[in-house]
């Protein structure tokens, strides 16, 4: 495992440490930090991170990865072509309603082997794995790329001289990432602090722009402008699959909060807390994305201009406000978005770390490693800021590449949260698998309505955004989507059917070693 940290030692308590702790009156934070090993070690791996997520955290991390607020108009300009206001709004809606047992880091990819049989259980999770780490990483590239772009729409609108070209951004671009990766290095200690201060930092930036906008913007449309006008200028005559490419916007924004789930093996009373803390910050990110929209409509002053303009959002600041305020704005949005962008590259970086454990991932022995005193997998770390670097080059040769990323991003990690419902309800549908929060009788339903859901969004987010097409619009999401599933079935059949078992056990390793 590396110098100075050779074995990463086990914190599960025997139970005669348990019987000594009862006798002498331990404090119940320790005996919940017990009971989360304890759950871990029936599930057959043993604690290496330290136990210090609380719910607070948990809910900041699963909400300030949403990061509804510097996503809720990233394709805005995209979205009123492809039905315009009603699309935009009403997308919320649509999406919104789609969106314990097993506290384990790996999360979706986990949960696909326990909820399938002995047989297809290595397949499915194998599968899951690739699809959602390749979502990941496509969703840390655009969170990352629009942070330059929120960098340049400062810049050009303090200077005169105006920065315009792909290069710059991509500068940028690799700067954020590698400064995301120092961040997340400290561990998730320091990832907590950023989470708090991202709960009131995100809070009091949604009220001054909420409030800000509307309040000082020239005009304001009718509420029938708002709630109900349809644009379609993408080229197809069928309106309702105008209105359903618009649906970009809102998946993209309500994707990350099973991200809460990568970081079970460092949280307090995980069972519970891991989806509390994942539905409260849906709740709040689906609210706030509601007033955020309704703000922004009433403060367009020129739709035209908005989607001619290369960064429509400083342009809508700028319109409604004036030009200091409108700085003011992509500074909250910058910092949000780097809290986001440090959070789903330290829920990759867990993903990654939790397969190389399961020896899932080439080289596995090399990537399952934690690096120093702050227990951060380091060497994961860097290697998605290399993945992210090298596959952004294509934008340089396509501007609509961007667009497919973001496509692949919201497809791919809506897919894997859809395998484990599949999995269950083609396997195990009759098993109970209730933690102390379930979704008692409604579970099935709602897992079946979700696999619904996700097999409809999916197709329609490979649609390429206008016609007729060429191959400039093309969206290439599907072939990035192809690609990953290309690759993870041919790793599967050269090294993966003969070697990997699924999830191994950690534990029993460790017993071995003592």
């Amino acid at each position: 495992m590396g110098e100075g940290k050779e074995e990463v030692q086990t914190t599960i308590i025997s139970k005669e440490e348990k019987l000594s702790q009862a006798e002498t009156g331990s404090s119940s934070s320790s005996d919940t930090i017990d009971h989360d090993a304890k759950r871990l070690e029936e599930l057959g791996y043993k604690q290496e991170f330290t136990r210090e997520i609380s719910l607070f955290v948990q809910t900041g991390f699963a909400f300030s990865t949403m990061a509804v607020l510097p996503n809720w108009l990233l394709g805005f300009a995209g979205t009123m072509s492809a039905g315009g206001p009603m699309s935009l709004f009403w997308g919320y809606i649509v999406v919104a309603p789609f969106v314990s047992s097993y506290p384990v880091n790996g999360g979706v990819y986990s949960w696909c082997y326990l909820l399938s049989s002995k047989e297809w259980g290595p397949l499915m999770s194998w599968i899951c794995g690739y699809i959602f780490m390749g979502g990941l990483l496509s969703v840390v590239m655009t969170l990352a790329y629009s942070m330059g772009e929120y960098t340049i729409a400062i810049s050009n609108i303090l200077n005169e001289n105006q920065v315009s070209n792909a290069g710059a951004n991509v500068g940028l671009y690799i700067a954020y990432l590698l400064l995301g990766v120092a961040y997340c290095y400290l561990g998730l200690k320091w990832s907590a602090y950023l989470n708090k201060f991202m709960i009131y930092w995100v809070a009091a930036g949604t009220i001054i722009v909420v409030v800000a906008m509307p309040v000082m913007a020239p005009t304001h449309p009718t509420a029938e402008w708002v709630f109900t006008e349809f644009q379609n200028s993408t080229g197809y005559k069928n309106s309702g699959l105008a209105f359903f490419l618009g649906l970009l916007q809102a998946g993209w924004t309500l994707i990350g909060y099973e991200n809460g789930a990568q970081i079970a093996e460092g949280t307090k009373n995980a069972q519970v807390t891991g989806p509390r803390g994942i539905i409260i910050a849906v709740v709040f990110a689906i609210a706030q994305g509601i007033v955020l929209c309704v703000a922004t409509l009433f403060s367009i002053q020129d739709t035209t201009e908005l989607q001619e303009s290369s960064f429509p959002l400083a342009t809508l600041f700028i319109r409604a406000t004036n030009t200091k305020l409108a700085v003011f704005f992509l500074v909250i949005l910058t910092v949000a978005q780097f809290g986001s962008l440090c959070n789903s590259l330290l829920a990759n970086a867990q993903l990654i770390w939790s397969m190389s454990r399961d020896e899932c991932l080439p080289y596995h022995r090399f990537w399952y490693k934690l690096s120093g005193k702050h227990e951060a997998p380091l060497r994961i770390l860097l290697l998605e800021a290399v993945i992210c670097t090298i596959v952004i080059m294509p934008l340089f040769g396509s501007e609509s590449y961007w667009s497919a990323i973001m496509s692949t991003a919201v497809i791919c990690v809506n897919v894997a949260y859809g395998l484990p419902y599949v999995c269950r309800l083609i396997w195990k549908r009759d098993v109970v698998h209730n933690g102390p929060f379930n979704l008692g009788r409604y579970s099935l339903l709602i897992n079946t309505i979700a696999v619904a859901w996700i097999a409809f969004f999916g197709v329609i987010l490979c649609i390429p955004a206008v016609s007729p097409v060429d191959p400039v619009t093309m969206n290439w999401a599907s072939l990035m989507i192809g690609s990953i599933l290309i690759f993870s079935l041919a790793f599967w059949f050269i090294s993966g059917r003969k070697n990997y078992k699924g999830p191994m056990q950690t534990l029993a390793d460790t017993k071995q070693t003592q």
